[in-house]
């Protein structure tokens, strides 16, 4: 798991190459699976019987990309299809 932020500077740096927000969030999560064809784990979609490592923000990505800079701007996290951080979880994560 990359630290907090460093996937958010990544998909800044891909906009300021020129991708759009969404082809930016995509090109660091959905697409990388693919590259790697029939070897790929089921992951990269949400989708039943896909690996469910998800994420959900605080603010809208598409409309500004640096809400990826702040772990506080993440809301909740599914690990493995499993909540481990949102309302009513009592845990801390590794």
């Amino acid at each position: 798991m990359a630290s907090a932020g460093k996937s958010g500077m990544e998909i800044r740096y891909a906009v300021a190459a020129g991708l759009s927000p969404l082809e930016a969030i995509e090109a660091a999560t959905a697409n990388g699976p693919e590259t790697l064809g029939p070897q790929a784990p089921l992951s990269g979609q949400i989708k039943a019987g896909y690996q469910g490592d998800v994420i959900a923000l605080v603010k809208n990505p598409l409309e500004n990309i640096h809400v990826f800079d702040h772990v506080e701007n993440i809301s909740h996290v599914w690990k493995d299809g499993q909540l481990v951080k949102g309302p009513g979880w009592r845990g801390q994560l590794d």
